[in-house]
């Protein structure tokens, strides 16, 4: 009889263990749950840039939700780990922005950061990412980014590099298809003038002098919000066609001063501030109606099943319009977590070579091909102003595979 009931104990105590190690994924329960994982949001909670950083929340935590309903993240300890998200308010300021970056990373145990907005705080932030040791997933696209060459920053977005190649050329291309041939064609490049500004103005200035395009360029105070001056200066050099890079106020600026110096059905192509939300919802319709952008992402899109699903997704969970910030960020954290499951680990160090490793993965925003540094994403979308709503009408990549990451290298 004692030899029976040992012999049911064992049998009892080998099904309860068996029992605990199963599951995972939705209904995996507590015996299977391992330390949450902690992602840092460092953005513009408050200020100017406000509701851009709401996107970005929203994105980011729409993201997370997905995977924690289904149970979190399987790794090689064999335990689900579920996301937390920690948030930041930097107020889009270069020195508060490194605060709450270490804040994160120190204080709340972040392994990985998203964020911030511009491209100026992460070119500040070169530094502290390579103290922390921890990567740094956003949307910054300055060229500048790259010639850090740190292994911690990537920027999943087609940086201006690409976008002043995209855009130089479409310009070009519309007024050819208006014109019959580009004679007479003089091209107005108005930029801001911080670091995304200068950085894009600069790359529309190496293309058209290499494809002989005649442009003027100038650079506009970010700080101003009358941009008439610059406009009536471009005008009297002679342009008649537009290209610029700015962010959502100097946008709107650049567009009232031109419908009010009595620009009409003008080619303006513009950097994808001109598809966020916030920004068209400053705008009269008559000031951009026919203009077009570079965009990751517009609500409006049918033509990627990914986003369609993302839109869907979005609206179930918010009342606010999801636009291009939003996107990125949900990407932005749908990447950091397909890191560390490739990875195994939420190891700050694993998670940053993971995502440098990472080629052909399907985002709503493109195929990401990590390059050997900071590019993740070589393809963005043609999108149009239609009665101020963004509608998707082309997409362009640069690459089809990893073999050809470095043959673009050139325009970085």
């Amino acid at each position: 009889m004692k030899k029976f009931l040992l012999m049911l104990l064992a049998a009892m105590m080998i099904f309860t263990l068996t029992a605990c190690n199963k599951g995972g994924g939705e209904g995996g329960g507590d015996a299977t749950e391992g330390d949450p994982i902690v992602f840092g949001l460092t953005t513009t909670v408050t200020g100017d840039q406000a509701a851009g950083g709401e996107q970005a929340t929203n994105g980011a935590t729409l993201a997370i939700n997905e995977v924690n309903e289904a149970g979190g993240l399987l790794l090689s300890d064999g335990l689900y780990h579920k996301i937390v998200l920690k948030i930041e308010d930097d107020q889009g300021d270069k020195a508060m922005c490194d605060t709450t970056v270490r804040r994160l990373v120190e204080q709340e145990g972040a392994v990985v950061i998203l964020g911030p907005y511009f491209s100026g705080q992460t070119i500040a932030l070169d530094e502290t990412m390579r103290e922390l040791g921890v990567a740094l997933i956003n949307s910054a696209t300055n060229v500048g980014i790259d010639d850090l060459k740190n292994p911690y920053l990537w920027h999943n977005r087609c940086d201006d590099g690409l976008n002043g190649v995209i855009l130089g050329k479409a310009v070009v291309d519309e007024y050819v298809a208006r014109n019959g041939s580009a004679d007479g064609l003089k091209v107005g490049v108005i930029c801001g003038n911080d670091d995304t500004g200068t950085g894009a103005a600069q790359v529309y200035e190496n293309y058209f002098t290499e494809h002989g395009v005649d442009f003027y360029r100038d650079e506009h105070d970010t700080t101003v919000d009358d941009l008439t001056a610059y406009i009536q200066k471009a005008i009297a050099a002679g342009c008649n066609a537009w290209v610029s890079s700015c962010h959502d106020k100097g946008a709107v600026a650049i567009a009232k001063a031109m419908y009010e110096q009595g620009l009409r059905d003008q080619i303006v192509f513009m950097n994808p501030i001109l598809a966020q939300t916030n920004v068209l919802e400053m705008m009269e319709p008559e000031w951009v109606e026919g203009w077009a952008c570079v965009a990751d992402y517009s609500a409006s899109d049918k033509s990627n099943p990914l986003a369609v699903e993302f839109t869907k997704k979005w609206n179930e969970a918010y009342t606010v319009t999801p636009d291009v910030q939003g996107a990125l960020y949900y990407c932005h954290a749908k990447l950091a977590m397909k890191a560390i499951e490739d990875a195994g680990s939420a190891d700050p160090q694993a998670i940053a070579e993971a995502i440098g490793k990472i080629s052909g993965y399907e985002s709503i925003i493109g195929t990401v091909y990590a390059d050997e540094y900071t590019n993740l994403i070589y393809g963005i979308g043609i999108t149009y102003i239609r009665n101020l709503v963004p509608t998707m009408e082309a997409s362009v990549s640069m690459v089809s595979s990893q073999e050809e990451v470095k043959d673009v290298a050139k325009y970085h």
